[in-house]
């Protein structure tokens, strides 16, 4: 719901995760790797590589710095907000960073939780199922009013995926539901 705040009760516990903490560690490693590397480029060795050979110091310095500097990046870019959510008589609350929104019970039929399976082997068509909680919304701008929880689907299911890192979440923000509203669990 646009303009809709943060707001359900304290007392009420929360469901965290943190995604993209592999690429923020992935950009950290190359920060420092290659951070080092450039600060330091006369520690180690000489090198059996004929281009190294044909480098110089101060260019080798320089790619290692750029290295550096995309791992850097890549960290500030990929800051892992935590996710919360939270299920009420209300709905199903969300927040990450400065972001919220609320999925009210009378927007959908019914949710349930999918666990993740992979490809089928030997079928080359099969793709891999990632854990998500699935809902059936009571009409066709779910999607719309959702979209910085959920993605639209371009097909004509009507369902609505939310992906989450992991069984463990979609099994606790399931069990949360069937407490609060068992009716919409199919």
């Amino acid at each position: 719901m646009p303009g809709q705040t943060w707001s359900p009760d304290p007392e009420t516990p929360a469901i965290e995760y943190r995604p993209g903490r592999w690429l923020f560690i992935g950009g950290l490693a190359l920060f420092l790797v290659f951070g080092l590397a450039a600060v330091f480029p006369d520690v180690g060795g000489p090198s059996a590589s004929s281009r190294a050979k044909n480098m110089s110091p101060a260019a080798a310095s320089f790619l290692f710095g750029a290295v550096a500097l995309s791992g850097l990046l890549v960290m500030i870019g990929s800051v892992p907000h935590t996710h919360r959510f939270v299920v009420d008589q209300r709905g199903l609350w969300w927040r990450a960073g400065r972001k919220s929104d609320l999925i009210a019970w009378d927007e959908l039929r019914a949710v349930r939780g999918r666990e993740p399976r992979p490809p089928v082997k030997g079928d080359p068509n099969s793709k891999p199922v990632l854990s998500a909680l699935v809902f059936t919304p009571a009409d066709g701008r779910f999607a719309t009013r959702h979209s910085a929880l959920v993605k639209p689907r371009l097909d004509a299911d009507p369902e609505v995926e939310l992906r989450l890192p992991n069984i463990a979440t979609v099994r606790q923000l399931t069990q949360e539901i069937a407490r609060v509203r068992p009716d919409l669990l199919h």
